[in-house]
């Protein structure tokens, strides 16, 4: 686990953390209260891109997740992972047991541990684990339209593909936070006709579906990537893994 975590209050404003996501990365961020102890929610990407006015007095405890799924120092670390694959969460806040935040654990924390003691994977190729009903976009979409994609299916990335079905990149929520001038203010009913290619990362890395479980999660750890599009011989999207997905292939 990351010890001494970033952390945010109840009464902040939410363009604080949303600073704080674009400047470190972070994919979310325990709330705690006033005295920044016990942890009372958690703030993720997607929480964050609820509001995008660059002026705004909304409260983080008005858009931020109540229901926290935490990890304990010494819960062991397969109890943890298959708290991280069932919750659909990249990150637990890591608790005492009076609740006070000790430090955070992500998939790509685990994952890492996983390979770093050489545990096997028991589904042994990427075809056994991906996702193949890829929701995708191309470069000329309207950065609205994905906003809307991503908030209904909770896919935190989307592939970004070409008339012939090829990748060209990615486009994921961070990006979308770090271009602050793509923001779509909602709850203001404006729409900026902003297309996906200003903010997408081109060129991204992918994977084959014959691969190896383990050499993606290789990869996902040395590279410090967590979703990988999965394509055929001729570059053409096939599917999509993330990290949770390659946890999933150690846990059963």
């Amino acid at each position: 686990m990351s010890t001494d975590p970033l952390c945010i209050k109840e009464e902040d404003i939410l363009t604080k953390a949303q600073s704080i996501m674009r400047e470190t990365g972070y994919r979310s961020l325990p709330v705690t209260d006033e005295q920044c102890n016990r942890v009372t929610g958690i703030l993720s990407r997607g929480d964050a891109l609820t509001v995008s006015s660059r002026k705004t007095n909304v409260e983080v405890r008005g858009v931020m997740n109540h229901n926290v799924v935490s990890t304990s120092p010494g819960e062991d670390i397969y109890v943890a992972a298959r708290k991280l694959t069932d919750s659909r969460v990249r990150q637990l806040p890591v608790v005492d047991d009076e609740g006070r935040l000790e430090g955070m654990l992500s998939s790509m924390d685990v994952l890492a541990a996983f390979v770093d003691q050489g545990y096997k994977t028991t589904k042994k190729t990427i075809s056994q684990v991906m996702n193949p009903d890829v929701i995708y976009c191309s470069e000329d979409d309207e950065v609205s339209r994905l906003w809307n994609i991503m908030e209904e299916s909770g896919f935190g990335g989307l592939p970004v593909v070409d008339r012939k079905g090829k990748v060209k990149g990615m486009i994921t929520r961070m990006d979308i936070l770090r271009k602050r001038s793509l923001h779509i203010g909602k709850e203001s009913g404006k729409k900026k006709k902003a297309q996906v290619k200003k903010a997408m990362t081109a060129d991204p890395t992918t994977i084959k579906s014959d691969t190896e479980t383990l050499k993606a999660a290789i990869l996902m750890v040395e590279s410090k990537i967590i979703r990988l599009p999965v394509v055929d011989d001729k570059g053409k999207l096939v599917g999509i893994v993330d990290s949770e997905d390659i946890l999933r292939s150690y846990l059963s």
